[in-house]
């Protein structure tokens, strides 16, 4: 009787079901602590800072957001963090040609323009980040930036002509516009460590601009012009004060 039971129990039919569901068993198993394995090495990269040999003393950077702004400049740049003090010094150089501008109104109405830019500033670093505190804060984490913007812009205009009867009429033909803007700007900035080899320098700030745009071969009086909140306007015989505000992004190789 055992016996029979025992022959009914292990046909090949049941024989095969059971190896089946051992089999879906030990999958499962298997995936689920992979599955598992996998989010603890995840939530270790996560969370596990990044590790440095050494304090980074000079980053070398590049600005891709300076090629869509108004005078599309390819600007470079470098931080000096020097191991002491609380304070890193940057210094950035651009330079752009309007013919080659991204900004279309830009493209056609100053394809000859050119452009030159210079930016300095002086930072200071903040960081509740471990281990970053330790290494006297730079040039890791959040700081805040005082910086000074000079910028010079060549370019040609149609100037408005005063008559003797005060009478305003276009000049006959175009002429040279060496422009000059300088800007004091408070900024805020956070570098993001993607790795020990490359940060990103994501910043934003306000301040207080002057511009002039005085006419080479023009003598003409100076027209100043009310404050604007506004980017000013490029006009032959102008100049004036306007709240500038800058924002972008650098590229940083920490060396």
């Amino acid at each position: 009787m055992t016996c029979n039971v025992l022959k009914e129990c292990f046909t090949p039919n049941h024989y095969m079901k059971y190896s089946l569901i051992l089999s879906l068993m030990l999958v499962t198993f298997y995936t689920n602590a992979q599955f598992m394995a996998g989010i603890s090495s995840e939530d270790k990269t996560q969370k596990g800072p990044v590790s440095f040999s050494h304090q980074p003393i000079l980053l070398l950077k590049i600005t891709p957001t300076a090629l869509i702004g108004r005078d599309n400049v390819m600007q470079f740049g470098a931080e000096l963090a020097p191991p002491v003090g609380k304070f890193s010094f940057g210094f950035d150089y651009g330079k752009g040609k309007g013919s080659w501008s991204l900004n279309k109104n830009q493209k056609e109405n100053f394809p000859e323009q050119e452009t030159r830019i210079i930016r300095g500033e002086i930072r200071a670093y903040f960081s509740d980040w471990y281990p970053f505190y330790a290494l006297d804060k730079k040039p890791f984490g959040r700081y805040y930036s005082l910086e000074y913007v000079d910028k010079a812009i060549n370019y040609s205009s149609l100037p408005i002509l005063r008559l003797y009867n005060n009478t305003l009429i276009p000049a006959a033909e175009k002429v040279a516009i060496k422009g000059k803007e300088q800007a004091v700007h408070v900024k805020f900035g956070k570098h993001f460590i993607i790795s020990r080899w490359f940060f990103i320098d994501a910043y934003a700030g306000i301040g207080l601009g002057r511009y002039a745009n005085p006419a080479e071969t023009l003598e003409q009086v100076m027209v100043k012009e009310p404050f604007s909140l506004k980017r000013p306007e490029r006009k032959a015989g102008t100049e004036g004060l306007f709240l500038s505000k800058t924002a972008g992004i650098r590229l940083c190789l920490p060396l």
